[in-house]
């Protein structure tokens, strides 16, 4: 599942960048942050130490943001500030007791998502709760209810394909260990910033 989150990540970045006019490269693309956000949720309930996860993101987040903003021409925060702010708010629910608590902190959370402008903005962190708070039939009916609120406010109906990644979670992540550990660390800790410097590179090449 990983590989495959980064094989549909570079497919989707370098069909935005050099043929934005085929949406079939946006379309396998739609497959990767699920898995993405998915694997937020996996480090989340296994790591040992919170705090190196956090500043490990953190690290990502800042390594990554010019690389970026200069293969997408943009200046708003990357994906992985909205992975960092996801795990940031899971962190803090885990520490408060009543409901209505925890649902304050998530809205937010989800507000300044939305008003920072960070990549997926409160779509990620909903569909990190998903993957936090439901498993099988239940996550995939969710996942698909918030792709139809998603498509309603941004008119966007390439989103309905992600829901392909949360069945395939649903049907292969029962043996989370193997779906944690097949690839990489250094690899999959890497590969969103040298991607993008690549893309970059080439597409402000003289």
């Amino acid at each position: 599942m990983y590989w495959l989150a980064m094989l549909t990540m570079l497919i989707d970045h370098v069909g935005l960048v050099f043929f934005p006019a085929d949406p079939a490269w946006r379309i396998a693309g739609r497959l990767a942050f699920p898995i993405y956000a998915y694997a937020l949720y996996l480090g989340y309930a296994r790591t040992r130490d919170m705090r190196s996860y956090m500043l490990r993101l953190l690290g990502l987040a800042l390594i990554s943001q010019l690389p970026y903003m200069l293969a997408f021409d943009v200046y708003r925060p990357n994906v992985v500030w909205t992975l960092l702010a996801s795990l940031l708010a899971l962190a803090a629910a885990s520490r408060l007791k009543h409901w209505a608590a925890i649902t304050c902190l998530y809205v937010l959370t989800a507000l300044i998502m939305e008003l920072s402008m960070m990549d997926y903005g409160a779509y990620g962190l909903l569909l990190v709760l998903i993957y936090r708070y439901t498993r099988s039939s239940m996550m995939v009916a969710a996942h698909f209810a918030l792709n139809v609120v998603y498509d309603l406010v941004h008119h966007a109906n390439i989103q309905h394909f992600s829901l392909l990644s949360s069945i395939l979670i649903a049907c292969f992540a029962a043996g989370e260990s193997g779906f944690y550990n097949r690839v990489p660390r250094w690899l999959w800790r890497s590969f969103y910033p040298v991607h993008l410097a690549v893309i970059a590179a080439i597409r402000i090449w003289p």
